[in-house]
């Protein structure tokens, strides 16, 4: 198999798992039970960073080595590190969904996010070797786009650092210092590396961004700005000062580059194919709503709604689900061939999505909601679930040569 096959393949399976996991973790809103010998907020963990490690990371890595020969104009290279990357994948997701689920964060599981992180090193390594040898300025306005996401992908990993810092050397409690960890990877890894790095692989399979001044001038956005838009997520545990306007002002800046990324590819709609556009459409859908939210912290109130949970868990699947899984879904249809899906996995996505919010805005007032609202969220994720395991099914238990690892034929994309 090809590098971006096994990586695609490896990813829709650990997706599988993702939703086996999702599902179960919703029981738990409607039936009260103990997961013996699991806890909730491990199994919790272990659903999360499976999604983020496995379906999203190594998808999305598989993805970009698909499109880069038709971005550089040359054949994929594939240096040592290639070797490196594919043979420590498996264990490294692997690792961490064992870990995880069975102590949540603690020096087993650390130590294999840390795995992981080595992963993204040997990935970066391969990209830099395909990419080196050509003039930034006149790369593809796709692979800007690309560029910026595997800078923020190295950045996420500095996380790990900051939460060290505070549990082992500085052995402080401060919420301010751990937290600085937990959202610089949201951002970094969550919309640096997931969305903008998805932004690039949608470009290059539409044949390219037809502006380059307005791509460059995305990038450059989100190049500058991703990381000093994760102060503002510290404000509710106690940031104060001018780095909050530093990271509200970044913020605002993300969503003017989200809508200006909008802009580009809405002309792009009619070069869809059939089975992608639904896929694309949701997703783009996701990220203006995205790029509205992206104002929150100016409204009165934000605060506290940052600290609720169940708004918290609806934005975070708003974007790993609604937006980044139904990019890459698509993306999958446009090389490949998939399973039916998209009306469940878009009704359920969306239905669940908006109980989590509604439970997040009213509950606290009128608390007989609390009940039905957790029943709709349960139901819709099943459904959500089904419909995203029958669309990728074909191409994780497919022939040992599926579609997926076709070439798109023409020459390559130079704009």
């Amino acid at each position: 198999m090809q590098a971006d096959q096994v990586l695609i393949r490896s990813s829709t399976r650990w997706f599988l798992v993702v939703l086996v996991l999702g599902i179960w973790l919703r029981t738990a809103f409607v039936w009260i039970y103990n997961p013996a010998p699991f806890a909730w907020g491990s199994l919790i963990h272990a659903h999360s960073h499976t999604a983020y490690f496995g379906w999203a990371g190594l998808g999305l890595m598989g993805l970009v080595l698909y499109v880069l020969p038709s971005l550089t104009g040359r054949p994929l290279a594939a240096p040592r590190p290639m070797k490196w990357l594919l043979a420590l994948s498996p264990w490294a997701v692997g690792g961490a969904l064992v870990t995880f689920a069975l102590w949540g964060y603690a020096a087993p599981s650390i130590a294999f996010s840390a795995v992981n992180e080595v992963v993204w090193f040997c990935f970066a390594y391969v990209f830099w070797q395909n990419v080196r040898g050509r003039a930034v300025r006149d790369w593809p306005a796709a692979l800007w786009l690309i560029g910026v996401g595997v800078v923020m992908l190295l950045v996420s990993t500095l996380s790990t650092v900051l939460i060290l810092l505070t549990r082992v050397v500085f052995e402080t409690s401060s919420p301010v210092l751990y937290n600085s960890g937990v959202y610089l990877f949201l951002q970094a890894y969550g919309d640096g590396w997931m969305e903008v790095a998805m932004m690039g692989v949608v470009g290059a399979f539409v044949g390219g961004l037809p502006c380059r001044g307005l791509a460059r001038l995305q990038a450059l956005l989100m190049l500058t700005l991703m990381v000093p838009a994760s102060l503002r997520l510290l404000m509710p545990y106690g940031l104060a000062g001018s780095l909050t306007a530093v990271g509200v002002t970044a913020g605002i800046g993300l969503s003017l580059a989200q809508v200006l990324y909008l802009v580009q590819v809405a002309p792009l709609v009619r070069r869809m194919p059939a089975v992608v556009k639904p896929w694309w459409l949701l997703a783009g859908g996701a990220l203006a709503v995205k790029a509205v939210l992206e104002w929150l912290p100016l409204a009165p109130g934000w605060m506290e709604m940052a600290l609720e949970r169940n708004l918290v868990i609806a934005f975070l699947h708003l974007k790993l689900l609604a937006l980044v899984t139904a990019a890459m879904i698509g993306a999958l249809a446009y090389v490949g061939d998939l399973g039916r899906g998209f009306r469940l996995f878009a009704v359920g996505t969306v239905t669940m999505v908006g109980a989590l919010a509604a439970h997040g805005s009213f509950v606290a007032t009128t608390p007989a909601l609390s009940r039905p609202l957790y029943v709709v969220a349960f139901v819709a994720g099943v459904i959500a679930a089904v419909g995203a395991a029958g669309a990728v099914w074909p191409v994780a238990f497919g022939a040992e040569d599926p579609a997926v690892v076709r070439r798109p034929p023409g020459a390559p994309v130079h704009r």
